[in-house]
């Protein structure tokens, strides 16, 4: 049986040096050295290790599960390789390369990642220390070996509350560290992890829809509202189209073919839309008004818990922008809808002949960006490579908002008198319905800017965001702000303040205040469509420019005034705690060590992992 041999060294840099190894039928190279161990009682338990659990412990836990333990996981790339044993395939080999690309293939499976980059382990000098790459489809003849890198080696393919129940006792119980994924779109890699139990979320699929829901403990005559309740499985696209079946919408993250998780990580960590405009955020609507109803939560204690404003208040206003799953694991969410009303969509593409150019058409899209976003537009702007582009939405057809159109048609007359920009796309087109819209966007990518090539899945990937204040992005700013959009690699910016989610008191909900300061979230990219191809060896270097570049951003507009969403995190933002939630990040740290005392949902970046290295395998301090 495959057996993961593992040493750590808790270096103080706050990093750990791990070798892995492949099936015990292979040679396994020697483990290197290492210095500065700490006492295993700072350390989770890893394979190879005296107080691991045996084979014994692992099948005696797999008989309490509903479905077998998926044991001795292996990377997905390990059946191109002979010396994976058992795992190894030649047929699998090629047919997996096909679907490399593939995001609806890579989001299925517990063995592996949306992107590639955080299925490797790196040390702390950015150095590959365990991968397990595909070579197109090439049987590997050549000796090498698979490495585990960051692939949990155990995983529970959960189908019911005890499942989750069991995986945090035995984890708890034994020192291992636990991981929680259900789609793998996760930009820290925190749903993968060294020698972690999987809790694998992925099947919980159940919808139930509400014309009168009320949640627990409310008091007698609460009125009831419509709402959904999703299990942590649902993906955005099924969430959009059973909602829409039921003449309903709900405020949704946009991503290639819908993948991304409705209910886990993405509502965890406060979840932007593009109808965030005309709802708020996933968290909120109005003032003392929620979106986020109800959650059902295994607790780090083991508790099957039902969280909302009369349960456990305190709880409640921590998972709405605290982060996944360090407050617990979710196994539902309900979620109010609204009305599924039409939408004008707007596209346009331009490409500039140089960048001067280049930079009097940013500086025409900034002189209108925020007068845009008042008159009721939202949306996605990429800009690369001399490239900008809008995928924007305006509730109605024509839009409700009297200034939406003729705006917009403002500054088509100036971006078309630019000289040296080619415009290939400026077209309205009307829509019936979100979903409508949605599919034409990120399924089809049938007008503008086609999102669908870019589809998270191998390809490496690397980024950084930044909150940008109103202020910031105003009228009186539009050249300063274009001369900097037009120095660095590229960017995509999310039009998904204004609004209700401006409107809404900060104090409501754990998620930064920065939030109802904004127009737009921007997400930084030195990866992407226009750019030179990532090499794994390249991504520690680009995560250190990516992250100078948001500085710039951060000078700019420093919190609480501005920030950074953590569900688009930077991997060296040094100052995480104010950029991701601000004055609120105190309050989060009380709950946390009262709901998780002996750390057992610590993610990097997360609350209260100070302590811990990146990895959350060794405590540093």
């Amino acid at each position: 049986m495959w057996r993961l041999s593992l040493l750590v060294a808790c270096l103080s840099a706050g990093l750990l040096s791990v070798a892995a190894a492949t099936t015990s039928s292979a040679s396994v190279p020697p483990v290197p050295s290492t210095v500065g161990v700490k006492p295993r009682t700072q350390c989770k338990c890893l394979p190879g290790d005296p107080c691991y659990p045996s084979a014994k412990d692992w099948q005696a836990f797999s008989s309490k599960l509903s479905q077998p333990l998926i044991a001795n996981q292996r990377p997905l790339g390990a059946v191109c390789y002979p010396s994976s044993g058992s795992k190894f395939s030649a047929t699998q080999c090629v047919q997996f390369t096909a679907e490399i690309n593939n995001p609806i293939f890579r989001s299925g499976l517990p063995n592996a990642l949306q992107y590639e980059t955080f299925e490797v382990l790196f040390n702390s000098s950015g150095v590959v220390v365990s991968e397990c790459p595909f070579d197109n489809g090439v049987v590997n003849a050549t000796g090498a070996l698979c490495g585990q890198g960051r692939i949990p080696p155990n995983a529970v393919n959960v189908t019911t509350v005890q499942d989750i129940q069991e995986a945090v006792k035995f984890a708890s119980k034994n020192n291992v560290k636990l991981v929680v994924r259900n789609k793998g779109h996760e930009l820290l890699g925190r749903s993968g992890g060294v020698g972690a139990l999987e809790v694998f979320t992925h099947n919980l699929n159940n919808l139930t829809f509400f014309n009168n829901f009320v949640p627990e403990g409310a008091p007698r005559n609460t009125p009831g509202e419509f709402a959904v309740t999703l299990g942590a499985g649902v993906s955005w696209s099924t969430a959009y189209s059973q909602t829409h079946a039921h003449n309903r919408s709900i405020p949704g993250g946009m991503a290639p073919f819908g993948t991304v998780g409705a209910a886990g990580g993405w509502l965890l960590g406060g979840g932007h839309s593009p109808l965030s405009r005309y709802f708020g955020y996933a968290l909120n609507k109005k003032p003392g008004v929620d979106n986020v109803l109800q959650f059902k939560v295994v607790l780090p204690n083991g508790t099957f818990a039902t969280v909302n404003k009369y349960r456990d208040p305190d709880l409640f206003w921590a998972l709405r922008g605290g982060g996944g799953p360090s407050f617990g694991i979710v196994v539902e969410s309900t979620v109010r809808t609204h009305p599924d009303l039409p939408y004008t969509g707007f596209f346009f593409v331009a490409q500039a002949a140089n960048k001067d150019a280049y930079t009097n058409l940013l500086e025409v899209w900034n002189r209108y960006h925020n007068d845009l976003n008042d008159a009721g537009w939202a949306g996605i702007w990429p800009f690369t490579g001399n490239l900008l582009a809008f995928t924007l939405l305006n509730q109605g057809v024509p839009p409700f908002n009297p200034n939406g159109k003729p705006l917009m048609d403002k500054f088509l007359a100036d971006a078309n008198a630019l000289a040296n920009v080619t415009i290939s796309s400026q077209e309205y087109v009307n829509y019936t319905s979100f979903l409508e819209f949605d599919m034409d966007v990120l399924v089809t990518g049938t007008h503008g800017f086609n999102f669908t090539q870019t589809a998270p899945g191998a390809p490496n990937n690397v980024i950084s965001s930044w909150l940008l204040p109103k202020n910031i992005t105003a009228a009186s700013r539009a050249r300063d702000m274009a001369e900097l959009f037009a120095s660095i690699s590229g960017g995509n910016g999310f039009m998904v303040g204004g609004g209700p989610a401006a409107t809404n008191n900060p104090a409501d909900v754990s998620l930064a205040p920065a939030f109802r300061n904004i127009v737009t979230d921007l997400v930084l990219l030195p990866t992407g469509p226009g750019l030179p191809p990532v090499t794994i060896d390249s991504i520690d270097q680009l995560r250190r420019d990516v992250n100078k570049i948001s500085q710039s951003f951060k000078q700019l507009a420093p919190p609480p005034f501005g920030g950074q969403y953590l569900n688009e995190p930077d991997f060296y933002e040094e100052d995480w705690q104010e950029a991701y939630w601000g004055p609120n990040y105190p309050r989060l740290l009380r709950i946390k060590k009262r709901i998780d005392p002996n750390d057992l949902l610590i993610v990097n970046k997360g609350v209260n992992s100070e302590a811990w290295d990146t990895e959350v395998i060794c405590k540093t301090i």
